[in-house]
């Protein structure tokens, strides 16, 4: 029996329990960065060519991509909005 298994109370030949895999979560993609085709075209919204997750690396068209920049944008408002409340 070695030092950990005294410690933790455990038996000689009990194996350990077996952890349960842990439950999935949905990615958020609150990290979305724009890709672009070309050099030249790079800091244009209206050429971005795909959006992809930084978390997930899922991959997402112009239009997808921009409603998740649009609620990081909203939630960086109310984010602010209420540290100035705090603030005051």
């Amino acid at each position: 029996m070695g030092f950990l298994d005294r410690l933790f109370g455990r038996k000689g030949d009990k194996a350990a329990p077996a952890e349960e895999p842990a439950a999935e979560v949905e990615c958020p993609h609150t990290a979305v960065t724009a890709r672009w085709d070309s050099a030249a075209d790079m800091g244009k919204t209206e050429l971005v060519s795909a959006y992809v997750c930084e978390s997930c690396h899922a991959t997402f068209t112009r239009e997808e991509g921009a409603v998740f920049v649009a609620r990081a944008v909203e939630r960086m408002r109310v984010s602010e909005e209420a540290r100035q409340d705090r603030m005051h």
